[in-house]
């Protein structure tokens, strides 16, 4: 069975869609049958998999349109008219998009996501008063599972929008792990405050909303369970291979309210993987609960990245295309960043299994 994590911050500007890209492709080096999932009506990360030259061309038209692809566009449109996720499974004949990597697939998203989102949200609050509407929070995740056990998948990235809408609810909520993704400023800092008191309210709603519609918790496809892993610090300007002064008592700061707010919130629900085993995870290394990985800002080279759908640490020495003293910074740079990559991958996959 596919595990399923989510990277989730409802702050925007965290590099939480290249993280997915990366991620995924690092988790797809080490042999595991990867599938990342577009959740934001926006679809940065299908454009980054696509390329983004190919927004707005006729091209992508017909890629929507092609019964031969799975997209979001289908699985939206079924789930809004109300078909259940087996019988869209047994209707629908559209793959999974392939991408640069073998074991790397891609669920592209679309901009009708924002309606199932409403569609959920609505559901959520009025579902025990109109039972017509109490399967819907559920399908999404249900209709997920259902192609990850088709596709043989083992691991499936949730790519969420930066809001605190019913689809990032039900997503997060039903995954079996969850990342957030972070960076070092004042606004970050006041988002792991927020993301607490919502994920509690998270909590709080589907447990409700199970009871009130009497769903087996066994078998109810949003399990209300996820477990908070740890958190990636990154956008920051290194010095000496370490965070710059200014960088580091923010990501300080920001660790330090995780560790001493958020994660104790999510101890009392279940919802955070032990101590002891990240500890386990870190040793050796310089980081501290609960931090993931600390990713420094790599601009010239995520340009390149996005533009031929690679992540960092697969450009060649050609795919640079620089020469002498810049084109052996950034090279250096990408080795750094294949490594902090193929780390995380590793404790990724250390931290998920049982």
């Amino acid at each position: 069975m596919a595990k399923s994590i989510c990277l989730f911050n409802h702050k925007g500007g965290v590099s939480k869609t290249t993280t997915a890209f990366n991620l995924g492709w690092s988790l797809a080096d080490m042999g595991k049958k990867t599938l990342i999932v577009d959740l934001d009506s926006q679809c940065n990360l299908t454009g980054i998999v696509l390329g983004f030259e190919a927004v707005g061309d006729d091209k992508l038209d017909a890629f929507y349109k092609s019964r031969d692809n799975l997209t979001m566009k289908p699985i939206v449109e079924a789930l809004i008219d109300g078909t259940a996720p087996r019988t869209f499974m047994e209707t629908d004949k559209g793959k999974l998009l392939s991408t640069k990597h073998n074991n790397l697939f891609l669920l592209p998203g679309y901009i009708n996501v924002a309606d199932l989102d409403a569609q959920i949200s609505v559901s959520l609050k009025i579902a025990s008063g109109i039972p017509a509407t109490r399967n819907i929070p559920g399908n999404l995740p249900k209709i997920l599972q259902e192609i990850a056990a088709a596709n043989k998948i083992d691991y499936m990235l949730y790519d969420l929008s930066p809001n605190v809408g019913g689809l990032n609810e039900v997503a997060l909520m039903s995954s079996d792990y969850f990342i957030v993704p972070t960076s070092p400023d004042y606004f970050c800092l006041q988002a792991v405050g927020s993301l607490e008191k919502n994920i509690m309210k998270w909590h709080r709603e589907i447990e409700r909303f199970r009871e009130d519609n009497q769903f087996d918790p066994a078998s109810f496809p949003i399990k209300n369970r996820p477990k908070f892993i740890g958190a990636i610090q990154q956008r920051y300007r290194p010095r000496n291979e370490r965070p710059a002064k200014s960088f580091r008592e923010w990501i300080d700061l920001i660790r330090e309210n995780i560790d001493s707010k958020l994660v104790p919130s999510l101890e009392s629900i279940g919802c955070v993987i032990p101590r002891a085993k990240l500890e386990q995870a870190l040793k050796g290394t310089n980081l501290k609960p609960y931090d993931l990985e600390q990713v420094p800002d790599f601009n010239s080279l995520i340009a390149i990245s996005q533009k031929l759908s690679k992540p960092i640490f697969a450009l060649t020495d050609e795919d640079i295309g620089q020469v002498g003293n810049i084109q052996e910074t950034m090279t250096e740079n990408r080795d750094k960043f294949a490594a902090l990559f193929k780390e995380l991958a590793q404790r990724v996959v250390v931290l998920t299994s049982h």
